[in-house]
């Protein structure tokens, strides 16, 4: 097997992983466990480096072609893998407009529930139709433990969050607030803590504390109807 041939199967078997590959590692830097969705959407972009992988295979197959070997793998392989990575590797620019990475975001939640969240931390937010969803992470242990010290002393945190709070959140988050520790809900249309609301519209916020992974989920501009 001559040394076209042999390049020619390493593109076509490393073009043909890239995706998945590029994926992961977009996963990996970008915390998914933490941040979800927008942390993956956050290195997307990590994925647009993998394509110029997919142009040798290309390349090695015009070689291949012209030297009469076999070709076809590797344009099939790149016509399927190049746009996949180009699409998905767009995501960061795509979705630019309802997934923010400001920090400035927290200030505006501050104002709102009258406490302070730490400064130091990385924050990613999904700006949904209904509500917003910020997942933040501490960044520093100091940080971490004068955080969940103010926690354990504060009244307006509770470490179980009541039912008839949990029944009013939306169905993804009363699935995630599973595994935190710590919880705060507030109405601000009644100026009130911990208290679910019987009647009316409300508009809320509703935060959760993970020890664990130091990291706090904020549903902001959450409204509640109850008839």
């Amino acid at each position: 097997m001559n040394k076209k041939r042999i390049l020619g199967n390493i593109l076509f078997w490393t073009t043909l992983i890239s995706p998945i590959v590029s994926f992961s590692i977009a996963s990996m830097i970008g915390e998914a466990n933490i941040f979800g969705v927008a942390g993956i959407i956050r290195y997307s972009w990590v994925m647009l480096l993998f394509i110029p992988i997919g142009i040798l295979s290309i390349v090695i197959g015009f070689k291949l072609k012209n030297s009469t070997q076999k070709y076809k793998k590797n344009f099939i392989v790149s016509f399927i893998c190049l746009p996949l990575l180009i699409i998905f590797g767009s995501y960061r620019f795509i979705f630019n407009s309802i997934v923010s990475y400001d920090v400035n975001e927290v200030s505006i939640i501050e104002e709102k529930i009258n406490f302070e969240i730490p400064r130091d931390i990385k924050v990613a937010t999904n700006k949904l139709d209904l509500y917003d969803i910020s997942y933040l992470k501490i960044l520093n242990s100091e940080s971490k433990d004068m955080f969940e010290q103010e926690a354990e002393n504060n009244q307006l945190w509770q470490k179980e969050l009541q039912p008839e709070i949990k029944s009013l959140l939306p169905l993804n988050i009363q699935y995630e607030s599973e595994i935190f520790e710590y919880f705060v809900f507030f109405n601000i249309t009644s100026n009130e803590y911990n208290i679910p609301p019987l009647r009316g519209q409300n508009e809320c916020i509703f935060i959760a504390y993970d020890c664990d992974l130091q990291r706090l989920i904020i549903l902001n501009d959450y409204k509640i109807d109850i008839k």
